[in-house]
């Protein structure tokens, strides 16, 4: 590779997740088959609009996968609609409860956008019906912003508008000259009373707008919308794209409040039917304005299904962005994007797609315009990385990792001295006053910003600055993080300066700021930050908005000069764009820090270097990483949650003493005192766990670690010490390397990793040193289904394709799984001629998905909704693929659990311990599935991958492979009526033993529980009972062992009846738990709180 080469594959970088700006930039990337068919419908639905003489038609919804093209071909549509004599705005819903007050703002900010280089929209939109009306022409000059405004021009605007449209020069007057007034020239104040009225807010002195001919009263944002609406019609025809709907629905279906009830939530019904109200209204309120909705397939599907209203009768049938239809197409995507870099460069290349082959493109017909330029991406990388040209030749393998050492590039001392340089001759006075701040401070906030992402490196592909716009904007910057792609979810930090002094002008721009940012009380991935040195207006008013403010989630800042040096210095640097800039940022980080940036992002980037160390952690221990049974496999999961505890010297500081085993005999007292602690017991034989002591003659009670493989219950009561003697069951078989998974309904479980503050009087001697033993190698993670604020788990149904896809075998039997997994979600598990059709579409739509790079079930659900030609051999696949994608669609909306946030239920991820510990103990909380039905459904889907999972990992020639323990199993597996889950557990009790898994099931209510669970226990313990039916259940129970508990209803706390292998029927006391027990169980917040350590 020589020095030119390097330099255009190192300009070779394309941003692939366009922001909702992107759509006001001309795109000179533009392919005009990659959408044909949408594009016809779009421009029939302009020229309808365009014929109407008021009336707007019917909408059209264009949904698409992500990645296929969405906002650039809304960009696409600005040009086409503007070019056609019309006006385009794109309305960014973040906001349900403010459809009108976003759709207005949208208008008024898109007014200030520009036309195709001739100014504004705005500007010739007043051009145009200045001309049309017959405005003389000194008032024409003055409304269209090229003279000064006065009160006698607007009255001669507004009485030719009369003459010209008398209905709507009557209705609309005001509007208009609000209009004239936003963009009088030179006239901040001016543009400051324009702007408010037109975003529905008071005066911000008395009297004002009527010295302007504009009456005082605030209209409501929908009749603002109308009258600007019909204004617009008089010149030309209006497109509303509407986007970031699939944002605002992530955010709310996904948000912790909403998942505490198995049932669709009132907000999250009040929001679809929020949208589709606004949707609906939209045609109606407007003229000559064609809707144009673009959306996931999901989104749509939950808009037209769950509303309350027919929206889609306002809607056309919607059209479908597919993937890449032919080579030809996958060539000129690149050869444009290309042509512009090198051309920039001034670099001749040997073809113009190098270094793709022509040949390649044969094969990109399975992606989305986003993933073929991500692969191409990868490849120019890695080609950077080794320091030599490799053409690619395809596009279907993965880029294969290239270790290859290359020396960190030095900075450049001069860039310092540049940089000091700009530093010291900044003036950033304008971006601090209020009538200059929305020329400035935008500027200065997207360098700042932009240049901390390049700071983060790989980490900073993620972000996304919203380019500057010029005008009176709503808000002066907006970071995007991308959460989710498959669902387009993403995280915002909004800003806005304002100086204004006055205190009605600060407001309106604040509330503008938060209708724009989305700010949202319970939605906490909006962020909006307020900058102001000045002190803020003591009035009643003022205070109860910042009030409000503040309980939204917002929060204010003061913001210096020296961080707006900075800025400015990176503004400069970043248009001179030296060679050396990159290795120069990521080595002196100047933007991460200034005082703002350290202040708002400060918790990101130490996450971001957390994840980072993490990985290299892992990558570090991964040969060395034991398995579920403490030897071999690698942990999956990062950031698991370790033990509070790391060795005997932490236990001993939290007050637990740290003493050895010796003594013989163990006389556990779990009332007693100091003076009665037990004595240590004799050291145990191999592969066994005690778990108490004998009533009578105090010898210890040992298990063998094997015969658990034949199960264990447990009937007991409340305040029998059931959750202690589980607890300790845990504990020891963890001790001797065995990983548990444990269903917590009480939340009583989830402080297995919590060490006792001090020495418990319970405690036998030996206790502390096994308790730190325990807490320091065990690796204790509380996951939270369905409660994204901890440690959620969801059912991922497919693999990680990547991982086998050169494995014929494997690759084969792992469609054949997930095929079998999703054909009953996507209703094709039947034997019928209809089911075996989708069988077989679902099938060859997934090879077609995994040979591709394709991962996880929505971004196939996204294949499906738009099947590209080929992949099926089917005649009408693409229309089974879609039916295929709405059930699917259908599943994921009403089971959460179901393809889902958070990591994946794997069995392999929940009993695999973290590097350098012995188990994982991992605590399920079940706070987050309030409903018995929820819980079920739960569980029986983690039985279902656990027993599929040993049967492919038995516990071979180890004792126990792992531990599955069910508190409360009687409401998993009763004696009554079946639940989802029963089947499941049945065959887990049946099956397990053979593979090496133990299943703990622990019930107040044995009459409850099914017969052939505690048939299939071989282990069994009965503590504490009242009912008298459980009491009697449980000594029929006995009867069949040969023994009787009689006393059953007077035992006390921690004393137990036992049987198993190894040990007659006797009665015992229980050793007192490793882990902190205190009387009360965890709070949800407490839960929550450990998920996140």
């Amino acid at each position: 590779m020589n020095p030119d080469e390097r330099r255009a594959l190192a300009n070779l970088r394309f941003d692939v997740a366009p922001v909702p700006d992107d759509v006001w930039r001309g795109s000179p990337f533009h392919v005009e088959a990659l959408h044909d068919d949408v594009v016809r419908h779009i421009l029939h639905g302009l020229d309808d609009a365009r014929r109407s003489p008021d009336g707007s038609p019917i909408g059209i919804a264009m949904q698409g996968q992500p990645g296929s093209g969405k906002t650039h071909l809304l960009g696409w549509v600005r040009e086409q609609t503007q070019r056609g004599g019309g006006y385009f705005f794109l309305v960014g819903l973040l906001d349900g409860a403010a459809f009108w007050s976003s759709a207005t703002l949208a208008v008024v900010n898109g007014l200030q956008r520009d036309h195709l280089g001739q100014g504004s929209q705005l500007s010739v939109f007043l051009d145009r019906l200045c001309a049309a009306a017959g405005v003389p022409e000194q008032a024409a000059a003055a409304v269209t912003g090229r003279a000064p405004l006065t009160r006698a021009h607007l009255d001669e605007f507004a009485a030719a508008l009369r003459r010209f449209d008398g209905p709507v020069g009557m209705a609309c007057h005001h509007t208009a000259r609000a209009l004239a007034l936003l963009g009088a020239a030179g006239d901040p104040a001016a543009q400051d009373v324009g702007y408010t009225y037109l975003q529905s807010m008071q005066e911000m002195e008395p009297g004002e707008r009527q010295e302007w001919g504009i009456h005082p009263v605030q209209k409501p944002p929908q009749l603002v919308m109308q009258e600007l609406s019909q204004l617009l019609a008089l010149t030309g025809p209006t497109v509303v794209a509407i986007d970031q709907i699939d944002t605002l629905v992530a955010q709310l279906w996904n948000s912790t409040a909403l998942k505490e009830t198995g049932t669709e939530s009132a907000e999250q019904t009040q929001l679809i039917n929020q949208i589709a109200d606004g949707l609906m209204a939209l045609r109606q309120t407007t003229r000559r304005t064609l809707t144009v909705l673009a959306c996931l397939p999901s989104t749509w599907t939950l808009i037209r299904t769950r509303a309350t209203k027919s929206v889609a009768d306002r809607f056309r049938e919607p059209v479908t962005l597919k993937g890449i239809a032919s080579a030809d197409i996958a060539r000129d995507i690149v050869a444009k994007r290309f042509a512009v870099r090198f051309d920039e460069m001034g670099f001749v290349p040997p073809y113009a797609t190098w270094p793709v082959r022509e040949s390649a493109f044969a094969e990109a017909t399975v992606f989305t315009p986003r993933l073929l330029i991500n692969r191409i991406n990868e490849h120019v990388q890695a080609c950077l990385r080794e320091g030599s040209v490799r053409e690619l030749a395809g596009f279907t393998a993965s880029e294969d990792p290239v270790a290859v050492l290359v020396p960190a590039e030095v900075p450049d001392d001069k860039l310092d001295r540049r940089f000091a340089e700009l530093r010291e001759g900044a003036d950033v006075a304008p971006a601090l006053a209020g009538p200059t701040e929305d020329g400035e401070m935008p500027e200065l906030l997207a360098a700042g910003l932009s240049a901390w992402i390049e700071e983060l490196g790989q980490a900073g592909r993620a972000f996304r600055v919203d380019p500057p716009q010029g005008g009176k904007v709503p808000l002066h910057a907006r970071l995007r993080r991308s959460l989710d792609e498959a669902t387009e979810d993403e995280q915002h930090w909004s800003f806005r300066a304002i100086a204004h002094t006055n205190a009605i002008a600060a407001l309106s721009r604040l509330q503008a700021a938060r209708t724009s940012a989305g700010l949202s009380r319970g939605i906490g991935k909006r962020k909006l930050f307020l900058l102001r040195n000045a002190d803020w207006n003591k009035g009643a008013k003022t205070q109860e908005v910042l009030k409000a403010f503040a309980a939204d989630g917002g929060t204010r800042l003061s913001i210096g000069e020296d961080d707006l040096r900075t800025f400015a210095a990176l503004r400069q640097l970043l248009a001179e764009r030296d060679s050396g800039l990159a290795a120069w940022l990521a080595d002196r980080r100047p933007a991460g820090r200034t005082m703002l940036l350290r202040t708002v992002l400060g918790e990101i980037v130490a996450e971001i270097a957390a994840a980072e160390e993490a990985a290299e952690r892992r990558r570090d221990h991964a040969a060395l990483a034991p398995s579920a049974g403490g030897d071999g496999a690698a942990a999956k999961e990062p950031g698991a949650t370790a033990a509070r505890a790391d060795d005997p010297a932490a236990v001993a500081r939290a007050g637990v003493d740290v003493d050895g085993a010796g003594s013989a005999g163990l006389r556990a007292n779990l009332a007693g005192g100091p003076g009665d602690r037990p004595a240590a017991p004799e050291p145990a034989p191999a592969h066994t766990i005690t778990l108490g002591a004998g009533y009578d003659d105090g010898e210890p009670v040992r298990l063998d670690l094997e015969s658990l493989r034949k199960h264990t219950a447990i009937f007991a009561g409340s305040g029998s010490g059931k959750t202690v003697l589980i607890r300790r069951l845990v504990e020891e078989c963890a001790l001797q390397g065995v990983s548990t998974i444990v269903l917590d309904p009480n939340n009583d479980l989830a402080r297995l990793g919590d060490a006792w503050p001090e020495r418990p009087a319970g405690w036998a001697a030996g206790d502390a040193a096994r308790s730190a033993e325990y807490l320091a190698h065990t690796d204790v993670v509380v996951w939270t289904p369905r409660r994204e604020a901890g440690r959620p788990l969801s059912f991922q149904p497919l693999p990680e394709f990547a991982t086998i896809r050169d494995d014929a075998d494997e690759f084969g039997a792992a469609i054949d799984a997930a095929v079998a997994s999703l054909a009953p979600r996507a209703k094709v598990d039947g034997g019928t001629a209809k089911a075996m059709r989708g069988q077989a579409v679902l099938n060859e739509a997934l090879r077609h998905f995994a040979r591709s790079g394709g991962e996880g079930i929505r971004a196939f659900v996204g294949v499906l909704s738009a099947l590209p030609d080929g992949v099926s051999q089917l005649e009408d696949a693409e229309k089974i693929a879609f039916e295929l994608s709405q059930n699917l669609t259908a599943a994921m909306v009403t089971d959460a659990l179901f393809g889902g946030g958070g990591a994946p239920a794997d069995p392999g991820l929940l009993l695999t311990p973290a590097p350098g510990k012995r188990a994982r103990v991992s605590v399920i909380s079940l706070v987050g599935l309030p409903s018995e039905q929820q819980r079920q459904s739960f569980v029986n889907q983690l039985q279902l991958a656990l027993f599929a999972w040993i049967k492919k990992n038995p516990a071979g020639d180890r004792p126990l492979g792992g531990l599955l323990v069910m508190d409360e199993a009687q409401t998993f597996a009763p004696s009554g009526p079946l639940t989802a889950c029963t089947q499941s557990t049945l065959a887990l009790a049946s099956q397990a033993r053979k593979y090496g898994l133990g299943l703990v099931f622990a019930t107040q209510a044995p009459k409850g529980l099914h017969n052939r669970i505690s048939g299939n226990a071989a282990t069994q313990f009965f503590g504490l009972l009242n009912a008298p039916a459980q009491i009697e259940a449980a000594r029929e129970m006995a009867r069949a062992k040969g023994a009787d508990v009689p006393d059953i209803s007077r035992l006390g706390t921690g004393e137990f009846y036992a049987s198993g292998e190894g040990f007659a029927f006797r009665k015992m006391r229980g050793a007192l738990c490793l882990s902190h027990h205190p009387k009360s169980p965890l709070t949800t917040e407490e839960v929550v709180e450990r998920a996140r350590r």
